[in-house]
């Protein structure tokens, strides 16, 4: 094994083996700092053993390995809700209890103001479009409330460290952005030349690009990879937009797919991928970069927008729509949570549809923030997971091809299925497929339709020693004076507004993007034409967690959402 291929080898396993263990927050108070104002049963996250929880609580209804081990309960008042208790552990037998997502509301905390009367001030407030969540990380607490004030879910987290320091701001609101239903237009929107054309191409890996992983533990395709395109054309502006159930594709990959695609009139090209445990390491972050395979899903990208370019059709209806889901239990149960900050989700789905003369759908844009790391065999047995399904379910029911687009999935944004299995995996898509569904039911067509592009280079500064590392042993891309030289992009599609990030942002700076922004609906794009790993806050930056090291480096997050502000405020109206 040559020198930069052993090292990014080695860089591999020590990634991968943080990866296994970054399901629940991983601070640990010590004794001297007493215990929380609130437990959950008398139990404290970080310090309660496996065996002490299976002794307060009993057998839960429902218990499996996800990443670390989870265990379900029935919350208490609530039918048909469960609280989540997460444990950080491998097995069934050992581990500490990592942190709770409760629906369970005990007495005396039933809403803001008792929570305040308690506790005082929250060390962060964030209001959403009907929801809010009061932060109390240094006490070991995050309460969730619903539009009256009343607390609708609780998440317990490890005391003794504050999220949010005192000089950070203290609060942010959403409340100002339209979400739900809308008033339909006065007069039928012109749409001025719109096209708009669709296709979808296989991605999935022939067994030799997982190259050693084959050897070790052999290959079944579950389901098929796809990357779905849709061009978007007006005037002589065109667009392409693909979804692929990848794990990630670097700018160094995606150029040569746009440049190809210039010479046929394209004239930008945003490669979403969506970030799929389930496909072959594109990125080689873990030690093995499948060349072969990465060229064969250049030229089924290329091959799919051209197909897309040349169905492209006048378009008759445009309309939108998002809606945001509820947060009760601090989680969106049964769908997605946050690992690493319970509680701290965007709830938001948002769906664009494009519709022709006969009234045929050509294209469904679905985004939404979820890691798609919802399966347990992983690479081996390729699968699009639950957006594979939840695609495959729209497309059969309203025609047309369906893309999903990832969101601000970092921090880790992941799944919140009972296991790690198809079938909950196809569960969690069919029941995305039905809030689109119902989502659609009040979407609406813009007042005015515009399709503009504005672009900006982006440079990420690199102190990431080991992302150094990989990236000199990749030999793909070089650096400019010590920062990594990416792009992002602001998309205008009638009132929506769509901002690329070219890799995982975590959701508290996607909060902060969303403030500036004003479209309905409105989406930020995660892993789009590029993946340079974790984009988290500067307050949040904490050396020795998984998140951190697998980021450029704490000037990583706020240069992107600075350029993301900046896209908004002096972008093309």
């Amino acid at each position: 094994m040559g020198k930069s291929l052993r090292a990014s080898f080695l860089l591999g396993v020590l990634l991968l083996a943080g990866c296994l263990q970054a399901q629940t927050p991983k601070w640990k108070p010590g004794p001297e700092l007493g215990s929380p104002p609130l437990t959950f049963h008398g139990l404290v996250p970080g310090r309660s053993s496996l065996a002490e929880i299976r002794q307060e609580l009993g057998v839960p209804r429902h218990e499996a390995r996800w990443y670390s081990y989870k265990m379900l309960y029935p919350a208490a008042g609530v039918p048909d809700a469960f609280d989540a208790v997460h444990v950080d552990a491998r097995d069934s037998q050992t581990g500490t209890l990592g942190n709770v997502e409760a629906v369970s509301v005990p007495s005396g905390w039933e809403s803001l103001t008792k929570v305040r009367e308690r506790l005082g001030e929250p060390e962060f407030y964030l209001e959403f479009h009907l929801q809010s969540l009061a932060d109390y990380s240094e006490r070991g607490l995050r309460f969730v409330f619903d539009e009256k004030e009343k607390t609708r879910g609780i998440a317990y987290v490890p005391h003794g460290r504050a999220r949010v320091h005192e000089g950070g701001r203290r609060s942010l609101s959403l409340r100002h952005l339209r979400q739900g239903p809308q008033p339909a237009p006065i007069s039928r929107t012109d749409l001025d030349g719109l096209r708009v054309g669709a296709a979808e191409v296989e991605i999935t890996p022939p067994a030799a690009a997982l190259g050693p992983l084959v050897e070790k533990d052999g290959f079944r395709v579950h389901d098929a990879l796809k990357a779905r395109c849709v061009v978007l054309e007006r005037g002589k502006l065109r667009v392409a937009i693909v979804g692929a159930d990848l794990f990630g594709l670097s700018q160094s990959e995606v150029r040569p797919i746009e440049a190809a695609l210039v010479e046929h009139g394209v004239d930008h090209l945003i490669v979403a991928s969506s970030h799929n445990h389930a496909a072959p390491d594109t990125i080689g972050i873990y030690g093995f970069y499948p060349t072969d395979y990465v060229a064969l899903v250049q030229k089924r990208i290329r091959e799919g927008v051209l197909a897309a370019l040349e169905s492209a059709k006048p378009v008759k209806t445009w309309r939108a729509a998002s809606d945001e889901l509820s947060l009760a239990g601090a989680r969106v149960a049964g769908l997605f949570r946050n690992a690493r900050n319970p509680g701290i989700v965007d709830p938001q789905i948002a769906v664009l549809q494009a519709l022709d003369d006969a009234d045929k759908v050509i294209a469904t844009i679905v985004h939404f923030a979820c890691h798609v790391e919802g399966l347990e065999k992983g690479a081996v047995e390729p699968s699009a997971d639950f957006p594979g399904y939840m695609c495959d379910a729209i497309s059969k029911r309203v025609g047309g091809v369906t893309v999903f687009l990832n969101g601000a999935l970092g921090g880790m944004v992941s799944g919140d299925t009972a296991a790690r299995t198809h079938a909950e995996a196809r569960k969690a898509g069919e029941r995305l497929a039905g809030e689109v569904d119902r989502i659609l039911g009040f979407a609406v067509s813009p007042a005015k339709m515009r399709l503009a592009v504005e672009r900006r280079r982006v440079e990420i500064p690199l102190t990431n020693a080991r992302f150094r590392l990989f990236m000199e042993a990749s030999g793909r891309r070089t650096l400019n004076r010590g920062r990594i030289v990416s792009e992002m992009f602001l998309l205008r599609i009638g009132e929506a507004e769509i901002v690329t990030i070219p890799g995982e942002l975590l959701p508290e700076l996607g909060f902060e993007i969303l403030e500036e922004m004003s479209g309905y609906p409105r989406m930020i794009v995660g892993l789009a034409n590029d993946e340079l790993g974790y984009f988290l806050p500067a307050y949040d930056f904490n050396e020795g967690q998984y998140e951190e090291s697998m980021s450029p480096g704490p000037a990583a997050g706020p240069t992107v959402k600075e350029q993301a502000i900046l896209l908004l405020r002096t972008g093309s109206q």
